[in-house]
């Protein structure tokens, strides 16, 4: 009885949360260099994966903070995502917040380049340790045009021109 009990509570919950995705927007400012970074992810699924690769117990899904638990999702984070301009990666990303509900975490960071923007490169691998079919959709805007991509596991990176 306790094993139907488990699969049935499988079920519906994968009825209710099928899909893997993340959201990611990269807003450049060509003009003062202001980067601004926002992750959107499933609540439970980033609890999940932040475990697994920390062992750190997040508690999105209870409107929890991440608190000073932050360092586990900018180790992930890090290690998940690059943003290149001109070749080269900006690594000093400021965490700015967060936002949360029960469905989702959005998440907030802020970064400078200094010089004339050109080239841009995005390699966004989040999630796809946990899910073979996961999708990570990614809009960047700079210059008032927005581009909109799609990564998954067999496409993990973008290349673009800045005009």
């Amino acid at each position: 009885m306790c094993n139907l009990a488990g699969i049935f509570l499988l079920l519906i919950s994968s009825w209710l949360h099928p899909v893997h995705v993340s959201l990611l927007n990269v807003d450049l400012d060509t003009g003062n260099g202001d980067i601004s970074i926002t992750f959107k992810f499933f609540s439970d699924d980033f609890e999940n994966i932040i475990f697994q690769r920390y062992g750190t117990e997040l508690d999105i899904v209870n409107q929890t903070d991440p608190g000073k638990k932050i360092e586990a999702v900018n180790n992930y984070l890090e290690e998940t995502f690059v943003l290149e301009i001109n070749g080269t990666r900006i690594a000093a990303l400021e965490y700015d917040k967060n936002e949360m509900n029960h469905e989702a975490i959005w998440l907030f960071y802020r970064g400078k380049y200094e010089g004339k923007m050109k080239t841009g490169r995005v390699r966004y691998e989040s999630m796809m340790d946990l899910f073979d079919d996961q999708t990570n959709l990614v809009i960047v805007t700079f210059n008032d045009v927005q581009n909109g991509y799609r990564l998954n596991n067999k496409n993990r990176e973008i290349s673009f021109k800045i005009q």
